[in-house]
């Protein structure tokens, strides 16, 4: 199974914004989100951009073959500029389970060489079973994992390091 990664110019946002309330719907899990009185789940398309404002931020399509199938969004961490942090990240579950999301952080960690960390909400356990399998995988036993407050939500770290 052939996945890469395409970094999303700014003439394909519009797909990004397409895909992302499927992001949300998935998170409403554990956030508690509902959706409006029109039944969808929406978001303020402007918290996305930064990605094509900033130099620090990159948006990348994940592609299975020539399928679309979900989005990696990767920044430089507010609060710790020289660490690499997946903002978002979502996979179709048409693609979950099939060894997706590990081969993408090994591609964007080989576009991104540098201290990473991932953060991932404490209540979310399969996310975590998923990215510690997904980190093992690019470094062995190599990272650290602590709780830990992001803005107002308590969630696991996981950091590691990676080299060019």
């Amino acid at each position: 199974m052939e996945v890469s990664l395409k970094r999303i110019g700014s003439n394909s946002r519009h797909v990004l914004e397409n895909l992302f309330p499927y992001y949300i719907y998935d998170m409403s899990e554990f956030m508690g989100w509902n959706p409006n009185s029109d039944g969808l789940f929406t978001f303020n398309c402007a918290t996305l951009d930064s990605y094509w404002k900033e130099v620090d931020h990159v948006p990348y399509f994940i592609h299975v073959g020539k399928e679309l199938a979900g989005f990696a969004l990767v920044r430089n961490y507010p609060s710790e500029p020289e660490t690499f942090d997946i903002e978002q990240f979502f996979v179709l579950r048409k693609f979950k389970g099939k060894g997706v999301g590990k081969k993408v952080l090994l591609a964007v960690v080989a576009n991104h060489p540098g201290k990473w960390q991932i953060r991932v909400l404490k209540e979310n356990e399969a996310a975590l079973k998923f990215w510690l399998s997904a980190v093992k995988n690019v470094v062995s036993s190599c990272y650290e994992v602590s709780l830990d407050i992001d803005v107002d939500l308590e969630m696991q770290f996981i950091r590691f390091e990676t080299v060019s």
